[in-house]
């Protein structure tokens, strides 16, 4: 029995060292910095320390949200043109990132149940390979996740300026606690409750719609922190809560108690919707004046591609 676990515990390990491998420094719990490449405008805003959203390097709050400028000049510019590429490749790109993720979760339940490990492996190993799949679930996205990523897309003279936020807009710390301990962290257990309640395989339906959230997640990334499409983040964001309260649903099938856990993280998601809907009312678009469209629209500053285009 001891031979058999540390057969698992090692391959799990590597596993996990694979995930590590393309970003060694740990950013849930880092504080954002101003992008050195960019050039930054005086602000009467204050810089708060806030972790990431699950897959991303850069932080969800409404002062790291997006970048802009002159925001709130008004102007006669319409925006007249659905952007259809944007619309066609945000399900394929969320189809492939699922694709892959329940390919690399089956082949897991076959190794293991090949060598005759299923149910063998440690909770507290599935507590932590599970944590650290909130922050790295986006290596199987198919779109840019990222600042870097998304400067690709930009011109190299492109200029940064932080949204406006509302007045009720939390402290650091809270953002602290409500990411990496509350929400990473509940997820993570309750996800090695439901292995655990489903014989140690990964591959399941519960698992399966939470990934399914990570990976609308991954997508919000994409539109708002690579693309800064505020509008379309705001649709998103409203997604992400309802794809959080089905894998509770899923959860609590499965385990009635890790579903009540889960489904305890959507507190946070909706103080999340609330500051990121309250962003879009009051930060006008600087082409229109208006509020930004909750469609994609098509437009030079906007571009969607899939990773291995840029």
């Amino acid at each position: 029995m001891a031979k058999s676990a540390s057969k698992v515990l090692a391959f799990l390990l590597i596993t996990l060292a694979i995930f590590l491998r393309h970003d060694r420094s740990c950013t849930a719990f880092s504080t954002v910095k101003p992008i050195g490449s960019l050039r930054s405008r005086p602000s009467s805003s204050t810089t708060l320390p806030f972790p990431i959203v699950p897959g991303s390097t850069t932080a969800f709050h409404p002062q790291n949200m997006a970048s802009i400028k002159n925001r709130g000049e008004s102007s006669s510019f319409r925006y007249d043109t659905i952007d259809w590429t944007a619309l066609v490749k945000y399900p394929v790109g969320l189809a492939g990132q699922l694709f892959l993720l329940f390919g690399f979760f089956t082949g897991i339940d076959k190794i293991l149940a090949h060598y005759s490990l299923l149910s063998r492996v440690p909770f507290a190993v599935n507590v932590v390979f599970l944590y650290l799949f909130n922050l790295k679930s986006s290596l199987f996205s198919t779109l840019p996740v990222s600042k870097s990523e998304g400067r690709k897309l930009k011109q190299e003279n492109w200029e940064y300026n932080k949204r406006k936020v509302a007045s009720w807009t939390p402290p650091g710390i809270a953002f602290v606690f409500g990411w990496p301990l509350l929400t990473f962290g509940l997820r993570a257990v309750t996800g090695a409750m439901i292995v655990k309640a489903s014989g140690g395989r990964y591959g399941t339906r519960a698992i399966m719609s939470l990934m399914l959230h990570l990976s609308i997640g991954d997508l919000w990334n994409t539109v708002n922190n690579v693309e800064d499409r505020l509008g379309a983040s705001v649709v998103l964001i409203y997604v992400l809560w309802l794809t959080k309260a089905f894998a509770a649903l899923q959860f609590y099938k499965v385990e009635p108690l890790a579903g009540k856990l889960l489904a305890v993280t959507l507190t946070w998601l909706t103080a999340a919707v609330a500051l990121l809907t309250r962003t879009w009312q009051i930060n006008p678009d600087p082409e229109t004046g208006e509020r930004e469209p909750l469609v994609p629209m098509q437009h030079p500053k906007w571009s969607t591609k899939f990773r291995w285009e840029q």
